[in-house]
Formats: C-alpha cells, structure tokens, sequence
C-alpha cells in the first residue's frame, strides 16, 4: 500500500497526520498553519484585544504597553512593525480614516489610557492646550512656588524677604534654610515673580 504524500504544494514527504509531512504537520500544530511562523490576526483585530472596555459612556482603557505620559502604543503589523499612539489608532478604526495629518486627537474625559472613540476628537495643538487650561489641567506641569513640591520657601516667606531692609542675604539665607544667592534671586525678582 503506498503512503500519501504531503498535501502542502511542492512537498513529495510522506503524510505523518492531517494529510501533512512531519515538518508541515509540526508547523500546523504549532502556529495553526502548515507554512510556519506566527500568522497575526489583522491589527484592528488584535487591537481591540488590548482594550477593557466598561460602559459606552465610560473610559475604555488600553491594557497593553504605554509610554510616558500614560498613552497607549500599539505596534501595527506585529514584530518588526512601527509602534502607533492607541488612543490616534482607535480613532482611525472608528472613523474610518486616519486623523487628518497636523490635528491631535483630544480627550474629553482628559484620561491618556483611555481609547474609547466616543471620548475622541480631533483639534488643533491649540485648541488642546485651551481645554488644558480651561480643565485646569496644566497645574501639573507648571508647578511653580511653595506648589512645585520642592520649594524651601513659601509666599509669605517670599514677602518677608523682599520686606526686609538692612539685613544681609546671608543673615536672611540662614533663617530660611537656604542659601545667600536663594536670597539674592528672590529679592530682584528673578524667581518667586508671581508673588506680590
């Protein structure tokens, strides 16, 4: 009785199972497809795989890799492939297209992680640090006097210091715990300007 050859085209290897040589039916078993090498679902499939998604009003949150920031990137085409921002990907799956080149995409509910299309829209830089600012979001990157964490120094402090005439800013440094030339850039006004 002769053996089946392999069903996979060119291949004249005897059929070990499921109609495929041993190298063939290895490759099957192990990556589901008898030519080897991992086959990727297509990338909005795999996607959204990445997403836990909670109510359609809410935030549906990226699951998979993030860069500073807290934004969500996803690598398009699998290994090898170029990362991309999720929350600009899950805008151009929603919309069929990608955002026009030059506009961010905006969160409305100001959640990086978040790529939930009902929560995006696109903008101009502009238009996106107004809603910062309007939310009052940029706070946290411009923390300045006794609000940046690392000030030795408080506002009324500040005030006292500049009050103080025929003192020495060493005498005032030693009182305050920081140095003469601390002392020296409150006075003229090169830093601590936003208090009066």
């Amino acid at each position: 009785m002769a053996r089946s050859i392999c069903t996979v085209e060119d291949c004249n290897k005897p059929v070990n199972g499921h109609g495929f040589c041993d190298k063939h039916y290895q490759r099957w078993v192990k990556h589901g497809t008898p030519f080897g090498g991992r086959t990727h679902a297509p990338d909005e499939e795999r996607f959204w795989r990445y997403v836990q998604k909670t109510g359609q009003d809410m935030c549906w949150l990226w699951t998979a890799r993030k860069q500073v920031g807290g934004y969500g990137r996803f690598q398009v085409g699998g290994r090898g492939g170029p990362h991309k921002l999720a929350h600009r990907l899950s805008f151009e799956y929603a919309n069929g297209r990608p955002p026009v080149p030059g506009l961010v995409i905006m969160h409305s509910c100001d959640t990086p992680a978040c790529v939930n299309p009902a929560h995006l829209s696109e903008g101009t830089y502009r238009e996106n640090t107004e809603d910062m600012v309007r939310k009052g979001r940029n706070r946290a990157y411009v923390a300045y006097g006794e609000d940046s964490g690392v000030a030795k120094l408080t506002d009324e402090a500040v005030r006292e210091i500049r009050a103080a005439e025929g003192v020495t800013n060493a005498s005032l440094g030693r009182k305050f715990g920081v140095s003469p030339s601390t002392i020296k850039a409150v006075r003229n006004g090169t830093t601590w300007k936003h208090v009066i």
